[in-house]
């Protein structure tokens, strides 16, 4: 079982997607960005009239930041003028929004210092700890229960900025209080109960804090208030606001993670209440998995004297009753399919196969050792149980629209799977990113040898998995994508050097024009890359990759003048406005960070959609100009102004709709159907989509060994690979504990070696769960050096080691 920090959070967009209209028309949001601030002798003044879309500005300050605005004297001023705000504060919305603006740049603040602490250091635990004391004095008052939306805000954002500062033990009697404020009526604003979950991402966020325990051991009647919590409130289980049981059993059964064995005997003591109260099957069965993942993870001898592992499988076989064997080669496995529906999965793959064999030109020979000859393909009823039980159940995490999980061709006891759900519960399929999830599997099978670590070992690939799984999907029907070519251009060289930490419309969109330019204008060439990625010889496809980028950049400027004209031909090449009135009822692509004019008769309505992957932290639409036009949403599902699940209804044309990230920081992926309609005619209203996605640096790591000793925490951090040794006395039983510091989501997997340096091909022991929270234990034979190899793919973070034997 994979381990993932992120906390649940129910998917239905009228739910815990959270979605809110915010226009703040006080201050431009030009005036609020974080550079003009800077240079700005009234800046607190500006900081609290600020619009919400200057926050990605502060989050992203550059590294002199923590010199300036960001230095301690200056968040110093910033408390200051919170902590007035804070006594002032009767509920009323204006002073709501300057304490939220407030709270949201202090979090922004160590946010950016976290990473620049090396050169500047970091803020002293005083002004923390009088932060969370802030805090703490602002949800104790009557007023940080008033349910309208400003006032959620500034609540959401005090309660959240304790887990900024890590100070909770000084804001978790507060916090409690405001917990047990959840009832009835409050449940059904989910804004509200997403705040009072910030105690469960707050603790989420301590599990490596020493203190923290220590606080918890000192007061044992935190836990009891916890337990009485999840027991007087069993009736939200089955309503949208049951994720908020869910987390408190959840993180609960995270504490086992302490080392103070009184605390984790009173955890888990609950945690096998809460298993007997919950069985597989019953209303509480989400609780069930919470405490069973807790206890697998954290404490993995209880969970075998408990045989947690056959009750997977029991639910296991039980949700996934389903199973329709393609001609081809998928398994699916589903949770609601029909017959008739399976047939028509195995058709649309069978297609796609197919199609890809002629692209690429595979003979359908396989690469060598490879035993994926079978692919299943576990399809969830929804993205409601796709969140719930397919990363208990599978490992795979749930922030996205599906995944791909290769695991080790070589192994002929492989199972590669995809995980998938269905977006829609009528007769249709209905099944998101099933081509694209498929095209992986035949990439992998047919054209890169070796499993992913080995396909991105040498660089210069991301360009062609995600680019070519894109391409056959929309050929040449990619409108989002063509229309990047006049907004953001790209040259073939940096289309080439895309890698995972880049935005979604490099990753994706400039991918499959890269693609697509190779098959169309160099099929040769793209035939002799793959022959090297079908050898694995990676270090050839690296080396001429990077060659033909630079060759062809000229011929690829071109090429995309082409491609865009011919899309301008095919619509008005003359005006941003839609052609005409009657041809507005047909749904079409809109890009992201991407404007636009339209025009419209009374009660016509333009319909678009917007395609988000994983990655992206911002997304929001917005509408302005004449007449009266109102914008309406829905997500997985088209929106009509008479069938809608979000509208940000205002007189006139000013309306903007803001999609809320999910507890990871990240909005959740799939397609986001838009109504443009005319409530009286207007004439030019300009729609814009915006969307920021998050692109860490990665540093060079110190690839010095590193000693450790038994007992004794050692924090790392991990860009790519780190290497950490510890000396065992005497032939014993290791257990390794590795937890993430981040607020960020990392992915750091360690690899043992007994007698040497381990890596990812050859190790004695391992541990390699979604997430930077890792367990593994091992036998040593005799007394010598164990050698721990700390390895992140993709996105590293500080890690804290902690080994007894």
């Amino acid at each position: 079982m994979k381990h993932n920090q992120r906390l649940f959070i129910p998917k239905k967009i009228a739910s815990a997607l959270l979605l809110a209209g915010i226009s703040f028309n006080a201050l431009s949001a030009q005036e609020c960005e974080y550079e003009l601030l800077s240079h700005s002798s009234d800046w607190l003044t500006q900081i609290k009239r600020a619009d919400s879309s200057c926050y990605h500005s502060w989050f992203n300050a550059p590294e002199e930041a923590a010199a300036g605005i960001y230095s301690e004297t200056s968040i110093r001023q910033v408390q200051r003028e919170l902590l007035e705000e804070v006594t002032q504060y009767e509920g009323d919305e204006q002073q709501a929004k300057r304490i939220a603006n407030l709270s949201e740049f202090i979090k922004a603040a160590y946010f950016a210092r976290y990473s620049t602490q090396s050169s500047y250091g970091y803020y002293s635990e005083e002004l923390s700890r009088e932060l969370a004391q802030i805090s703490a004095r602002f949800l104790s008052s009557q007023y940080a229960q008033a349910l309208g939306r400003e006032q959620v805000r500034a609540m959401s954002a005090m309660s959240i900025m304790v887990d900024s500062v890590k100070q909770l033990p000084s804001a978790m009697p507060a916090m409690l209080d405001l917990l047990e404020s959840f009832n009835r009526q409050n449940s059904q604003q989910l804004q509200y109960v997403d705040g009072l979950n910030n105690l469960f991402r707050a603790m989420s966020g301590h599990v490596a804090r020493d203190y923290f325990y220590a606080d918890l051991a000192a007061h044992p009647e935190y836990l009891v208030r916890l337990e009485r919590f999840v027991d007087q409130n069993r009736w939200a289980l089955g309503t949208d606001a049951e994720f908020l049981i869910y987390n408190a059993v959840r993180e609960f059964g995270r504490l086992l993670a302490s080392r103070d064995e009184k605390l984790r005997n009173q955890v888990m003591v609950f945690m096998k209440r809460t298993l007997e109260r919950n069985s597989i099957g019953s209303e509480g069965e989400r609780l069930w998995i919470a405490a069973a993942e807790m206890i697998l993870f954290y404490a993995p001898e209880e969970g075998k004297k408990l045989k947690l592992e056959q009750s997977k499988s029991q639910l296991e076989l039980s949700l996934l009753p389903y199973r329709y064997e393609c001609q081809g080669a998928a398994i699916i496995r589903s949770q609601n399919l029909s017959e008739q529906q399976s047939e028509q999965a195995c058709e649309v793959l069978s297609v796609v196969e197919a199609d890809f064999h002629q692209v690429v030109n595979s003979g359908w020979v396989p690469v060598n050792d490879d035993h994926n000859d079978n692919v299943e393909v576990v399809v969830w009823k929804d993205n409601d149980a796709y969140v719930t039980y397919s990363n208990f159940l599978f490992g795979n995490s749930t922030d996205n629209g599906g995944q791909y999980l290769e695991g080790d061709p070589s192994k002929p006891e492989n199972v590669a799977r995809f995980l998938a759900y269905r977006y829609d519960s009528s007769d249709e399929l209905a099944i998101l990113n099933l081509e694209h999830e498929y095209v992986h599997y035949l990439d992998g099978r047919f054209n890169l040898y070796g499993d992913f670590s080995d396909t991105l070992s040498r660089g210069r690939m991301v360009w062609w998995l995600e680019g070519f799984a894109e391409y056959m999907h929309y050929r040449k029907g990619y409108q989002a994508a063509v229309d990047l070519i006049e907004h953001q251009p790209l040259s073939f060289s940096e289309v080439i050097e895309t890698t995972y930490e880049d935005d979604v419309n490099r990753i994706y969109r400039w991918s499959y024009l890269g693609v697509r330019f190779m098959l169309e204008e160099h099929p040769q060439h793209m035939a002799r890359l793959l022959e090297s990625a079908r050898r694995g010889d990676y270090v050839t496809w690296s080396e001429q990759a990077k060659r033909l980028g630079v060759e062809f950049n000229d011929e690829f400027e071109l090429w995309l003048e082409a491609v865009s004209s011919a899309d301008s031909d095919s619509h008005n090449d003359d005006s941003e406005k839609e052609p005409s009135p009657q041809d507005s009822a047909e749904i079409v692509s809109f890009a992201a960070n991407h404007s636009q004019i339209f025009s419209s008769n009374a009660y016509d309505e333009h319909l678009f959609y917007i395609d988000i992957p994983a990655d992206v932290t911002e997304f929001s639409v917005s509408i302005e100009g004449d007449g009266d036009a109102d914008l309406y949403a829905s997500y997985q599902s088209v929106a009509h102004y008479y069938e809608y699940q979000i509208s940000d209804f205002q007189r006139g044309s000013d309306e903007s709709i803001e999609i809320q990230p999910q507890p990871n920081g990240y909005i959740t992926p799939g397609r986001y159907y838009f109504s443009l309609t005319a409530r009286e005619s207007f004439e030019s209203v300009r729609v814009t989509s915006k969307i920021v996605t998050r692109s860490p640096t990665i540093e060079q790591d110190d690839l010095t060994p590193k000693l450790m000793s038994a007992n004794e925490p050692l924090r790392v951090k991990v860009n790519k690979t780190r290497y950490v040794g510890m000396y065992v006395e005497r032939p014993a039983t290791v257990r390794l504990w590795i937890n993430a510091l981040d607020d960020i989501p990392s992915n750091v997997d360690v690899f043992i070696g007994k007698h040497s340096w381990a890596t990812r091909e050859d190790f004695d022991a391992a541990s390699q769960q979604t997430g930077s929270n890792e367990f593994v234990q091992f036998e040593v034979e005799k007394a010598g050096y164990v050698h721990f190899t700390l390895s992140a793919e993709q996105q590293g973070g500080e890690v804290e080691l902690y080994a007894t034997y």
